[in-house]
């Protein structure tokens, strides 16, 4: 579900987590200095892989749920 269009949220972290997302899109930067790489950016990556991959379990569970009660377990 990563594609489609972008909108803002607002969210608030505590300092420590704001200062690892900014060492980490520095790194980003340094590392590919032709892709500007921001902390908030670190972080919708992180929070869209985090809800792709609870959809992928979602719809796994019920895939298996499915099955088996097709086969009347």
């Amino acid at each position: 579900m990563t594609n489609g269009r972008k909108v803002s949220i607002t969210i608030s972290i505590t300092k420590g987590y704001r200062d690892r997302l900014r060492t980490m899109a520095a790194q980003q930067n340094l590392h590919d200095p032709d892709q500007l790489t921001s902390a908030s950016t670190i972080a919708r990556e992180i929070i869209c892989e985090y809800i792709d991959g609870i959809d992928r379990v979602e719809t796994n569970c019920l895939a298996n749920h499915t099955k088996k009660k097709e086969k009347g377990e």
